[in-house]
């Protein structure tokens, strides 16, 4: 009997490393995953025609969350629906978190400054599943970093709202007015301030 239970004392003790490492894989396999947005780069005009929205997106782990970086572009910046050639990782642009996403240098970007603006995500069923208010761009680009309960939702909208112009922005839209570019409709007087701005991205969110 008491080699017996030596035997089995033996058999369990050499089976614990193969235990520890199938845990380890299975760990190992979902931390390896990771989400993204199901375009690299969304592009829409805001909804009174101030600036040319942007939102950027490469992969991350989903340890990390979603990375994306809103761009506020002018009106007349060229639309583009892939990064060009010489695209560097999406949040470059503030030099903190490094991904495989891709996005356009700053150096080819015509931003504007804003002040501040809100975003909100909802499900396809119309649900908000997350926000942030006050968010407050440096040179036109929003870095978010998105951290979601369940990223296997499919469909969702993205809104930016609230967008407030900075005070310098001004300045700019009245100088393209009287150089005869129609930036913003609303704006016919020297002093005059763009009105909140807003815009709607529908996409879906995607985990691989």
């Amino acid at each position: 009997m008491k080699y017996i239970f030596l035997l089995l004392c033996t058999i369990i003790v050499l089976s614990l490393p193969n235990i520890g490492f199938s845990q380890s894989a299975v760990n190992s396999t979902a931390n390896d995953r990771e989400v993204k947005l199901a375009s690299p780069i969304l592009q829409k005009v805001s909804d009174k025609g101030t600036y040319l929205v942007s939102i950027k997106s490469g992969q991350s782990s989903l340890s990390t969350g979603l990375n994306i970086d809103i761009v506020f572009l002018n009106k007349t910046s060229p639309y583009l629906n892939a990064p060009p050639a010489n695209a560097e990782s999406n949040l470059s642009s503030t030099e903190t978190i490094k991904s495989s996403g891709l996005v356009i240098p700053s150096v080819n970007e015509r931003t504007l400054a804003v002040k501040s603006y809100d975003i909100v995500i909802n499900s396809g069923d119309g649900k908000e599943i997350w926000n942030k208010t006050n968010q407050q761009p440096q040179a036109g680009h929003g870095p978010q970093t998105i951290v979601l309960k369940d990223y296997d939702i499919g469909n969702v909208t993205i809104s930016i709202k609230n967008i407030v112009a900075d005070p310098a922005l001004v300045d700019i839209l009245n100088k393209q007015r009287e150089n005869g570019t129609d930036v913003q409709a609303g704006l016919n007087q020297p002093n005059s301030k763009p009105a909140n701005d807003s815009v709607k991205f529908k996409t879906s969110i995607i985990v691989i």
